[in-house]
């Protein structure tokens, strides 16, 4: 689940992130990045209603400790959205 997420194309993400910013690590601060992911997931998910992968972002949020690696947060949203 988490793979069809992460292999599509996140060009717009990287190119968002600062320069003084890893583009391989998920800010929480950060509402674009937030909105960026919630959209990544119903584009690829369209049945996962938009209040669950939130709830599931804010949740990961709170719990894994930054950094967050990129690729771990997203595996860790989906594994919240099973």
């Amino acid at each position: 689940m988490p793979e069809k997420v992460l292999q599509d194309d996140w060009s717009a993400y990287d190119n968002r992130k600062r320069r003084r910013t890893d583009r391989f690590f998920f800010s929480c601060g950060e509402p674009w990045e937030l909105d960026y992911l919630t959209d990544k997931i119903l584009k690829m998910y369209p049945s996962i209603p938009e209040q669950a992968i939130r709830q599931a972002i804010d949740s990961c949020c709170k719990k894994m400790e930054r950094p967050r690696p990129r690729d771990k947060f997203v595996r860790y949203v989906m594994h919240q959205l099973r």
